[in-house]
């Protein structure tokens, strides 16, 4: 069931920013790719906020 829903989330992500001519595949191709997409920045935030809550001075030490 959680699948079909992940699929209905990617198809209806695709329809936004589907090209005109497009075919179903084509749509649900987009929109998993962009559900990828925003899932692998969102563990990339939390390991940021993660890191950034465990030691303050983490991004200091790099860049400086």
């Amino acid at each position: 069931m959680e699948l079909v829903g992940l699929l209905a989330f990617a198809l209806i992500l695709g329809l936004i920013i589907r090209s005109k001519g497009d075919n179903t595949m084509d749509t649900l191709s987009k929109g998993c790719g962009c559900m990828t997409t925003l899932f692998v920045l969102f563990i990339l935030l939390v390991v940021v906020v993660l890191l950034l809550n465990n030691n303050p001075d983490f991004f200091k030490d790099i860049f400086n």
